[in-house]
Parts: C-alpha cells; sequence; structure tokens
C-alpha cells in the first residue's frame, strides 16, 4: 500500500536534493536550486514501508517537484497519480529539464502556461555600453549601501532581502557593476552553483533612466566574458512575461532550449 511520510531533516532533504540533480537534461535555474526548492515541503513515498520516491510542494501548494528511484519508475503514472490525487494537488510547475515529471504532469494536465525561459550560451558577441565614459568592473564592498539603494530603485519587490543577497554577492567577489562617469547605471550578478559545476547563473539591472540603449545586453556580455576567463559555464533565465529581459539575453548571444511551466490540474 501507497503511504507518505513528512521529511523534516535537513540532511536529507539536501541529499535528494543533490541526487536529483544528476537525473536533469540541462542545468537548474539558480533561483530554483538555492531559494525556490530549499524552503518547500517534502514528502517521502513509501510503499509497504520502503521509500519509493519524494515529492515537494511550496507554501502555494504547487508541485514543485516529483522523484522515483530507479526501480519504482515502471510504476510512475500509477504513482504520480495517487500522489495528485491522495494530496488533491490541483497545481504544478515543472520544466523541460525533468523529463520523467514533466510527461507526467502533461497526462493529467487541464491547461498549461509558460512560466519562464532557461537559456544557456550559444554564441560569443562583443558589444559596445555606448557610453563614452563606461567603466565595468567588480563592485567592492563599500558600494554596498549605494548599490542596495540602487536595487530597491530599479526592481520590483526589491524589499529586506536585497541587501543581504548583495552583501553575500559583494563578499563572494560575484556583483559587478557599470558607470556612466560617476553614475551607477548597471549592475550584474554571475552566481556559480556550488552543487552543479561549472554552471553559473547571470543577472543585470538597468537603471529605468538607462533602459532601451542595450546595456542590459552589454552587461551580460562583460559577465560572460569573465565566466570564461575562470571557467565557468554561463546560463540565465526570464520570466516569460518579461519581453525586454528576454531580448536582452538574446542579443547577447543566450538561446533558450527548455522552459518551466506552470499546469493545472
Amino acid at each position: 500500500m501507497l503511504t507518505y511520510i513528512q521529511l523534516d531533516h535537513l540532511a536529507a532533504i539536501q541529499q535528494l536534493n543533490d541526487d536529483y540533480l544528476h537525473t536533469l537534461i540541462a542545468s537548474m535555474d539558480g533561483m530554483w536550486e538555492k531559494g525556490i526548492i530549499p524552503q518547500a515541503n517534502f514528502g517521502e513515498i513509501q510503499d509497504q514501508g520502503q521509500r519509493v520516491g519524494y515529492f515537494c510542494i511550496d507554501s502555494d501548494d504547487n508541485l514543485l517537484r516529483f522523484h522515483l528511484l530507479e526501480n519504482y519508475q515502471a510504476r510512475a503514472q500509477e504513482i504520480f497519480s495517487w500522489i495528485i490525487s491522495t494530496y488533491g494537488i490541483q497545481r504544478a510547475i515543472a520544466s523541460t529539464i525533468e523529463p520523467m515529471y514533466f510527461s507526467l504532469c502533461l497526462d493529467l494536465q487541464k491547461s498549461i502556461v509558460l512560466h519562464s525561459y532557461l537559456f544557456r550560451d550559444h554564441k560569443r558577441i562583443e558589444l559596445s555600453s555606448g557610453l563614452s565614459n563606461g567603466i565595468f568592473r567588480k563592485a567592492e564592498k563599500q558600494e554596498l549601501d549605494d548599490i542596495v539603494l540602487f536595487y530597491r530603485t530599479n526592481i520590483e519587490g526589491a524589499g529586506e532581502w536585497v541587501k543581504d543577497f548583495l552583501y553575500d554577492r559583494l563578499d563572494r567577489d560575484e556583483l559587478f557593476v557599470l558607470y556612466d562617469q560617476q553614475t551607477l547605471v548597471a549592475t550584474g550578478e554571475c552566481i556559480p552553483s556550488q552543487k552543479q559545476s561549472p554552471y553559473a547563473d547571470l543577472g543585470m539591472v538597468v537603471a529605468q533612466a538607462y533602459r532601451g540603449r542595450g546595456l542590459g545586453s552589454f552587461m551580460l556580455t562583460q559577465l560572460k566574458k569573465y565566466c570564461y576567463e575562470v571557467g565557468y559555464n554561463p546560463i540565465c533565465s526570464c520570466e516569460a512575461d518579461n519581453h525586454a529581459s528576454k531580448r536582452a539575453i538574446e542579443k547577447a548571444g543566450f538561446i533558450s532550449e527548455h522552459r518551466i511551466i506552470k499546469i493545472q490540474f
């Protein structure tokens, strides 16, 4: 008989996460790897007291992951349907980099909506900032307060988490800045994955007054150049409705072969 139990042991959950990364057909987005998945609630699936696999659900009751041990994968449709029914799950988020989980979601879906694009580098491109006195460099720790203000001014939802996030990036040499003379006009992040080496997630923020001038694409090309100098493989992502970000990423030489999808059951 199938049953499930709540998993609370952090070391066990971390081991499940680490093992799962090896089953993916492409690298997982860093925000999901480090931020979203670790905050989810994990459950172990058992059959006659033996571990079959596990699943996890976020605070909004979205199914985020479903994985079975090799010996039980022939029963994947049966066990997945049981989890959806027993747990009363109505929604899931899955990606094309996890083919079994994604395919099982398609079996039961009533509707699907594109959530995000996952990008990998495709072509090395040289772009100019177009700034006559532009300076691109690594950020320095004494700039923390200025960069925090920059984030809070130029991105939505930049709450209390921003300062700690930026402090960590500065402490690990993962934050870059672009100045137009004395004005901070863009920032960039290059965050290497601790579990998916040699991949590194790239991100950028451009000042609102400087948007539409190609600075986002320029920042990404500079971050890519840094990645290749130190041996990282650059990846990035954007939400499906962020058309400006998608254009900037593609202009910088990235392509998207994989998607994150929202599924309704």
